[in-house]
This record gives structure tokens, C-alpha cells and sequence, in this order.
């Protein structure tokens, strides 16, 4: 007789918060409002990360009928919630119910992108989260990458630069 066994759970990676501050996409003038939210946690300026924006305008490239006139804004929120899984290795997004679609969408973008160019890819999540007292250009998220504090905006951001690049 064999002993009764327990089914393993499924390893969970380690998640760190981050408040990433959403300042560098046109797509939502809204977000490009002058001055920092205060915020308890991590922060992250997204402006100070150009592998984002590079990443989100090679994925909406990946649609773009280029015989066609190209449209003044490019990327679409989605595009950029797709390069914050790839670069940043999102795994959770704190969003408003009503942006899952647009996170559903990212996913899929996500997930074309990275199997053109042989990247492991791991859909993000959403963690429902009130929205109301949150500015509009603060996004919190969970990443795989071992982020810490240090310092302030800008240190942290250079820091995550750092961690990313290495990641190659």
C-alpha cells in the first residue's frame, strides 16, 4: 500500500511592490501631469526606463499596417501594460475591475511579442483594487525582479535600470 501523499501547491515566485509612475505615455496626456504622488511604497519613474516605450512601440508596430500613414499617437494602453510585463516582469497589476479587458488585451500582446523573439513569457494578473483616491499617473504592480528602495524616485529608477539590464 502506498502512502497518501498531498499534492504539491504550485512554487510561487517572490513578489516585490512597486509604484511605478506612469510619466511618459502620450497616449494619455492625463498621465503626464506635473509632480510626483506621494506614496509609501517603491517608486518608479516609467520616463526614466526606455526599454517600456521601446517595447510598447515595437508591439504596436507588430499591427501597424506601415503602407498606411501611421497615426499621431502609436501605442494604446494596452501596448504599454504589455512592455511593463515583458521589461519589467509583471505578474500582477492593482487595476480598477473595469480595466481587465485592456489587461486581457495586454496579455495577448504580451504574449505575440515575446514568442517573436523566443522570450519566456507569464501573463500578468489583476488584483482588483479601489481607484478612487489613487492619482491617475500611479500604477502599482508586483514584479519578479528583486526591486529595493534606494532612496527616492530617481535612485530606485536607475537601480531597476541596472536590474534590468543585467537580466539579459
Amino acid at each position: 500500500m502506498k502512502p497518501a501523499t498531498l499534492p504539491t501547491p504550485p512554487k510561487t515566485e517572490p513578489l516585490q511592490t512597486i509604484h511605478i509612475i506612469a510619466d511618459s505615455n502620450i497616449h494619455r496626456p492625463d498621465l503626464c501631469a506635473p509632480g510626483v504622488p506621494q506614496t509609501q511604497g517603491i517608486q518608479i519613474s516609467e520616463s526614466l526606463l526606455p526599454q517600456i516605450r521601446t517595447v510598447a512601440t515595437l508591439i504596436a508596430a507588430m499591427r501597424h499596417d506601415f503602407s498606411v500613414r501611421s497615426p499621431e499617437v502609436f501605442t494604446e494602453e494596452a501596448d504599454w501594460f504589455a512592455a511593463r510585463i515583458i521589461v519589467l516582469g509583471v505578474r500582477r497589476f492593482h487595476l480598477d475591475i473595469t480595466l481587465l479587458p485592456m489587461l486581457q488585451t495586454a496579455n495577448r500582446r504580451a504574449r505575440t511579442f515575446a514568442a517573436s523573439r523566443q522570450l519566456a513569457f507569464t501573463p500578468a494578473e489583476m488584483r482588483m483594487s479601489l481607484h478612487a483616491g489613487r492619482p491617475a499617473n500611479l500604477l502599482i504592480a508586483e514584479t519578479i525582479l528583486p526591486v529595493q528602495n534606494s532612496g527616492g524616485i530617481i535612485n530606485n529608477s536607475r537601480a531597476l535600470q541596472t536590474l534590468i539590464a543585467s537580466q539579459k
